[in-house]
């Protein structure tokens, strides 16, 4: 059985009829995190059932490691992110759908001086190096009430390994935009995954005589 994430349509009950017939602004969120989250659930399945003989470089490439362990610590947190996303959503359904306000005045520019820069040791590590400890629901709950909506869509899709290939793509980098989250830093964040799954050679079909293997100078 093949590994590779497949992108079905979800197996959830579909949005409500009054989500289809005149779609809101609550209604398109919680229409793509019922995706997502039948998405996370295949993907944390597929890699449950893998076999000797699957082939998980489709999803190790996604999400720039071979460590299943941690590929499925990640698939765990953006499926208790969603869920927490999806709980705020329907507490501000009436707010998100209510009519748009023209935007206030941006404030002057500040003064002061720019900031140094800060070194790699500062910067919070990326999803590719976090720990396998898993905060709680309750933890994972409390920060999704801090972030705008467009900030926890991009970190579902750190955490679900969401290539620009998913068919949810356009949608989420419009929704992650409109909902003040940082598209180009996800983008960059793929780019910059190791190169050693990204453009991981295949041997050629065409080999024919296995390769002589060096003589070992440690033990087996």
């Amino acid at each position: 059985m093949s590994a590779e994430p497949t992108y079905s349509n979800p197996t959830s009950p579909g949005p409500t009829a009054a989500e289809t017939d005149t779609p809101t602004r609550a209604g398109r969120l919680l229409n793509l995190l019922r995706k997502l989250i039948d998405y996370g659930k295949e993907l944390a399945a597929s890699l449950h059932q893998r076999s000797e003989t699957a082939d998980l470089q489709p999803i190790m490439r996604a999400f720039g490691t071979r460590d299943i362990a941690r590929i499925l610590a990640r698939i765990t947190c953006g499926l208790l992110r969603a869920q927490a996303l999806e709980d705020k959503v329907h507490q501000n359904a009436a707010r998100l759908d209510a009519p748009l306000q023209p935007p206030n005045p941006q404030p002057a520019a500040s003064t002061r001086s720019p900031s140094a820069p800060r070194t790699p040791q500062d910067r919070q590590l990326g999803p590719d190096l976090a720990l396998l400890s898993l905060p709680t629901p309750d933890q994972i709950a409390a920060k999704v009430r801090c972030q705008s909506i467009g900030a926890v869509i991009a970190d579902i899709c750190r955490d679900l390994g969401i290539m620009p290939n998913h068919p949810l793509w356009r949608e989420l980098q419009a929704l992650i935009d409109e909902y003040r989250g940082n598209y180009a830093s996800l983008v960059i964040e793929i780019l910059n995954r190791p190169s050693f799954t990204l453009f991981e050679s295949v041997p050629s079909a065409r080999q024919s005589n296995p390769p002589t293997p060096a003589c070992a100078t440690g033990p087996p």
